[in-house]
């Protein structure tokens, strides 16, 4: 599942640059667990970044930091795309078919 980071703010001291997330950036979410030192609140690991020994005692990333973004996302924006198409259609025709009939021969 990917997700994209919305919140990189407040990272912990012992947390190096390099294992660190950027906001903006699309991520893959390779577990979700129950974090132990945050009671209630799940944390997720990231196959492009990752929390190593140098970062203990954190091991996962809280999901409260990402927005997931569904799998099916692109097709879901190609569905948009294809009814605002058809709207599009469908209205031309519609204006098309009043133009045919207006009758101008009196008009000003």
């Amino acid at each position: 599942m990917k997700a994209i980071c919305i919140d990189s703010s407040n990272k912990p001291d012992n947390i190096s640059e390099y294992e660190w997330i950027e906001e903006g950036e699309v991520y893959t979410i390779t577990e979700v667990v129950e974090m132990s030192l945050q009671d209630g609140k799940l944390g997720i690991a990231l196959e492009e970044v990752k929390l190593t020994e140098v970062s203990a005692p954190y091991k996962y990333y809280s999901l409260e930091r990402f927005l997931l973004i569904p799998d099916d996302m692109k097709m879901t924006v190609e569905k948009v795309i294809e009814t605002k198409a058809k709207l599009k259609e469908s209205l031309k025709r519609e204006i098309d078919a009043y133009a045919e009939d207006a009758d101008l021969t009196n008009s000003i």
